[in-house]
């Protein structure tokens, strides 16, 4: 059997950014000689059903790979449908944060579709294509999901990697093209030991925190550097969890002079004066941090406590540091109410920052893998009557005890209204060699 994989990135993913998450798998591909290639459909696209068909024509994979979230799955769907139209036998997989949780009767409803793949796909993918090409015995193959005798049948569950820096880098390997985007995507960790109810990176990743060294993340970067990238986006939860490793990295790039700007995420306890200096000198331009609430009894009903003294202390340092401070909030919580909700706008704005990106507010979403979906009665969730199918969680389609649709619409619009404008749309771009 020939072993090509093919790899599609959908939107709302990519744009600017590499993609990273399949990147660490095509070059885990790559590492173990299996041949891959992405596919990136960009969100503003011309492509055309028959123009994806005459590639996967010609490309030939044995398997086609498909990141999927809630957002794109439909589309993730119809591009199954189109690559078994193309050839029947070519193996089609899910992977991705929707699919790590996704019940395993759902691929009753996805008959285009013949596995899903849990967890990390760098050891998920190498296993299954080999297994594959031997013709071996899949039930061996751990971290997927398929049909067998007409039920939806599930393997052990695949370990997660203990060293991150034993995974082969995307930007060292050349599995990408440069030209294809101007912003590189890192994952210098992975994981997050705290437990809001409402993440499913906690329970993904066994609530653990695993790191890539300081000097691989400095080495992956000096790659992109001498490529012409100059942003980064760290996509690690928690980025500055160890501030003694962060320091390492931003002393590691004053000492380059790089000059670079940097997007990364954290807690507000994790960050300290000191450190948010150094991170300015080293090239952090925005630093977002989550607060959902200002309301203490929201925090604890989301189990996210919130020192909200200690929080504004945060952002007045981060901002008088240089970074932009974004804010990630949500309304919809458990024992969450309209009043609340715009507190925590109001409390944004007095801090002066922009209501615009991170900071505009999202509707809390119901995603596989979260407690609050888990048990939404016990939260005070009371989902919509709409039949859906197994392969989407209920996200949106809900009311609370303490909120209505009406009510949630209502903070929707405020959020809107006190936007400092609007966000710029990606570029359309499509690469598919």
């Amino acid at each position: 059997m020939n072993s090509k994989v093919l790899l599609f990135n959908l939107p709302p993913l990519g744009g600017d950014l590499f993609p990273i998450s399949l990147g660490y798998i095509a070059a885990s591909l790559a590492e173990r000689n299996i041949d891959s290639v992405i596919a990136e459909i960009d969100s503003l696209t011309n492509l055309t059903p028959k123009s994806v068909s005459r590639f996967v024509i010609k490309y030939k994979p044995a398997v086609v790979g498909l990141a999927v979230y809630q957002a794109n799955i439909r589309l993730a769907l119809q591009l199954a449908k189109l690559v078994k139209i193309c050839d029947p036998s070519i193996v089609v997989v899910l992977g991705g944060p929707q699919a790590t949780f996704m019940p395993g009767q759902a691929l009753m409803q996805m008959p285009d579709v013949d596995l899903i793949i849990r967890g990390e796909g760098e050891s998920v993918m190498p296993a299954l294509v080999n297994c594959l090409e031997k013709q071996g015995d899949i039930t061996k193959v751990k971290g997927i999901a398929f049909r067998l005798d007409g039920e939806a049948y599930e393997t052990a569950a695949q370990p997660l990697v203990r060293n991150l820096d034993k995974l082969p880098s995307p930007y060292q390997t050349g599995v990408f093209r440069w030209s294809d985007h101007t912003g590189a995507a890192m994952l210098a960790s992975r994981g997050c030991t705290y437990n809001c109810n409402f993440c499913y990176t906690p329970r993904a990743f066994n609530r653990t925190i695993r790191a890539h060294s300081p000097r691989r993340v400095l080495a992956d970067m000096n790659v992109c550097v001498k490529n012409g990238i100059r942003r980064f986006f760290f996509a690690d939860p928690s980025f500055t969890f160890n501030k003694k490793r962060v320091r390492l990295i931003m002393r590691g790039i004053i000492k380059k002079r790089w000059k670079i700007e940097i997007w990364c995420e954290t807690r507000a306890e994790l960050v300290d004066a000191g450190l948010l200096d150094l991170m300015a000198r080293a090239g952090v331009k925005y630093l977002a941090y989550g607060l959902e609430s200002v309301d203490p009894v929201v925090n604890r009903a989301s189990n996210k406590p919130i020192d909200l003294r200690r929080f504004k202390e945060i952002i007045l340092l981060t901002q008088a540091a240089g970074i932009e401070a974004e804010v990630f909030t949500l309304y919809g919580l458990p024992k969450q109410t309209r009043e609340s909700s715009l507190k925590t706008l109001s409390f944004l704005r007095e801090l002066g920052v922009k209501i615009i990106g991170n900071s505009a507010g999202q509707q809390l979403i119901l995603f596989f893998g979260t407690d609050v979906l888990d048990n939404p009665r016990k939260f005070g969730i009371r989902l919509f009557k709409t039949r859906r199918s197994l392969y989407f969680s209920a996200g949106a389609d809900f009311e609370t005890n303490w909120m209505t649709s009406r009510d949630i619409a209502f903070v929707a619009r405020k959020y809107k209204s006190a936007s400092a404008g609007k966000n710029s749309l990606p570029k359309p771009r499509i690469s598919l060699i």
